[in-house]
């Protein structure tokens, strides 16, 4: 059985009715919940009667976001079909159109994939997908997440530009895999499972769900010239060459300061100080499919 997570513009879409159409065979249920704890129920409930049940992202990261976390047991099977706007882990899957993603659903397999969770100091635990984000770049995501204007990258670069007046650095405290803490200036601290957030923007340029291990790109102390300047080398990962630009691959890292906005997924998760794990072969994802370029 497939169980249909909606991104809610798209219900009564005709681009959602085709894709619907296309999956009919499949005998898709759209889910009613609209936050985590009642699609958890509507899943839950399911499960109980559906043994092959598939929850089907249909939307772009948040969407994905929302159907994971809203799983009860993480052995039910996710997929997904990119209808959203930035579609970030749909392009590091490699599908770049639902057909794509309809036609592996009917004949591939699901495969299993690191996932990263998020505690929060008040014990609160959240799943994300792709890179959970600190500093600045949190800042610009909640920016973007209330600007009218265009879609994907051209809407994160839109809402950076407007907050590059408020560039800050924040004094963050960080240890890595349970070992000695150091505490600096920083702009920005990126945790990657897979590479890239705001539409295409290779934050986490080599990032690997499939390795057991977090891609994590710290952006020291810089002004407001020197990231426009090294911006556009973002959406190939050549900003990590910057001597301001620092990386290291680890499973665990512990984040904490004076309260900072804490996103992932392109969604808000809330304030730090914050913990943040990789679990291996946490996820079964239909349709993944490794792909170090994306």
């Amino acid at each position: 059985m497939i169980a249909l997570v909606v991104k809610p513009s798209l219900l009564g879409s005709a681009k959602l009715n085709r894709v619907l159409t296309e999956i009919a065979h499949l005998k898709p249920l759209i889910l009613t919940g609209t936050d985590v704890k009642s699609l958890k129920e509507e899943i839950f409930n399911l499960a109980k009667v559906e043994s092959q049940l598939i929850v089907l992202a249909c939307g772009g990261d948040g969407t994905f976001h929302l159907a994971l976390n809203a799983l009860p047991d993480l052995n039910i099977e996710l997929a997904l079909i990119p209808l959203g706007t930035g579609n970030d882990f749909a392009r590091y899957l490699s599908i770049g159109k639902p057909a794509q993603a309809i036609s592996i659903l009917r004949d591939g397999a699901p495969i299993a994939m690191d996932m990263g969770t998020i505690e929060l100091a008040d014990g609160s635990v959240t799943r994300f997908v792709g890179i959970a984000s600190c500093g600045f770049d949190a800042q610009v995501n909640e920016r973007a997440n209330t600007y009218r204007g265009p879609a994907g990258t051209l809407k994160y670069l839109a809402a950076l530009a407007m907050e590059l007046a408020n560039l800050t650095s924040r004094k963050l405290t960080v240890s890595t895999d349970g070992g000695a803490s150091r505490t600096d200036d920083f702009t920005l601290i990126a945790v990657g499972n897979t590479s890239s957030y705001g539409g295409g923007l290779r934050m986490c340029p080599t990032a690997n769900a499939y390795d057991q291990k977090f891609e994590i790109t710290y952006v020291d102390k810089i002004s407001r010239r020197l990231l426009v300047r090294v911006l556009p080398k973002v959406f190939w990962g050549g900003h990590t060459k910057h001597r301001q630009v620092t990386q290291s691959s680890n499973q665990r890292i512990q984040i904490s300061g004076d309260s900072f906005p804490v996103y992932a997924d392109g969604e808000k998760i809330g304030y730090g100080p914050v913990v943040i794990t990789l679990h291996p072969e946490a996820m079964r994802v239909w349709q993944a499919q490794p792909s170090p370029s994306a």
